[in-house]
């Protein structure tokens, strides 16, 4: 068992059948999030036989590093092993006055998305609540001063709905993480229903769209889940909880040469948001070995955009970091195994 399968109420239960004091969840809760302990014996006000109990019979860590990579950017590649020997990527991201940790839900993704290497690949599971969270504990018990989290790395979120909703409670409860709605941002392509009760439940996380298409035929072309979660659909949601909002929404928008980045595409995306409060963050596709697609001419980037914003949108190009080590956007893959000198190949 892994505490941070529990939620903050499973756990003071727990307590309570183990006939502990209360104050002993406190103390547990402390040491699982506030100050990661990396051991159970480190947690020093905890009674020693309930130290050595939990020693026994606990998991403390779901995950464990395999390596680190660095690109010539600064951004690092951290690579996780779990107990049944599947590998996850997560990523730390510089930037001027933020250092951002990107984390996955899933080994490998099922949306099939075909500009995405992670679902190119295909997909073997969830990840656990746990699993989840150790990837973020991990890295502030090594020390890195992280300012904010995307759930944006392998996987959809949604498609992992229970296991990102209860890591999401524990990152906003106080008790554990206590992580700001300002610093969490998840990104999804709009898994429905599962994205209304999402904004139901969290109405003041950021949430960014994987849009990627002018309309819904085109995503279609390369996403195949708009057959089944229409892009209208999607929109009309959104359109329904903005109210409620003080953040605007997100629009990801990854183009592709050719395919999704002509001036008439700009002008029916325009349409396609119309009435929808967002701002629109370009990504030009991050190409990967055997990839479909290429990467379009910084100029038709730089149209497209000018497009945008004369229309009235709030429009900004995202610099990919970590491209030369497969870290930017859509180059996350698990596809990994271990040398006889225990390195990842």
């Amino acid at each position: 068992m892994n505490f941070k399968e529990l939620s903050v109420e499973e756990l003071l239960n727990w307590v309570k059948e183990k006939g502990l004091e209360k104050y002993r969840a406190e103390q547990l809760l402390y040491w699982l999030y506030k100050k990661p302990a990396k051991t159970f014996s480190e947690m020093s006000n905890l009674p020693a036989a309930l130290r050595k109990e939990l020693e026994e019979n606990f998991s403390l860590f779901s995950l464990k590093e395999v390596e680190t990579i660095k690109s010539a950017d600064q951004t690092e590649k951290k690579l996780f092993i779990t107990e049944d020997g599947e590998f996850v990527e997560s990523v730390i991201i510089p930037d001027k006055d933020r250092l951002t940790l990107c984390i996955s839900t899933q080994i490998g993704c099922r949306m099939g998305c075909r500009f995405c290497l992670t679902g190119y690949q295909g997909f073997k599971r969830n990840l656990r609540t746990c699993e989840i969270l150790d990837q973020i504990l991990l890295v502030k018990l090594q020390g890195y001063p992280i300012t904010n989290i995307v759930i944006m790395g392998m996987g959809e979120p949604l498609d992992n709905f229970e296991n990102t909703t209860k890591a999401l409670k524990l990152m906003f409860d106080e008790r554990a993480l206590g992580l700001s709605y300002r610093k969490v941002t998840l990104s999804t392509i709009g898994i429905i229903p599962e994205l209304e009760e999402l904004l139901k439940t969290f109405p003041k996380l950021a949430l960014s769209l994987s849009l990627n298409a002018p309309d819904g035929e085109k995503r279609a072309e390369i996403m195949p889940m708009e057959k089944r979660y229409p892009i209208k659909e999607i929109l009309a949601i959104l359109r329904k909880y903005q109210k409620n909002r003080r953040k605007m929404f997100t629009m990801e928008y990854v183009l592709l040469k050719g395919f999704n980045d002509s001036e008439d595409d700009a002008r029916k995306l325009t349409g396609l948001l119309k009435g929808l409060r967002c701002k629109i963050n370009l990504i030009p596709f991050n190409p990967w070995p055997g990839s479909p697609f290429e990467r379009p001419e910084e100029e038709r980037v730089l149209r497209f955009q000018e497009i945008l914003i004369e229309k009235g949108y709030s429009t900004f190009i995202r610099k990919s970091k970590g491209k030369d080590i497969l870290a930017a956007c859509g180059q996350l893959r698990w596809k990994k195994q271990l040398n006889p000198e225990g390195s990842a190949n």
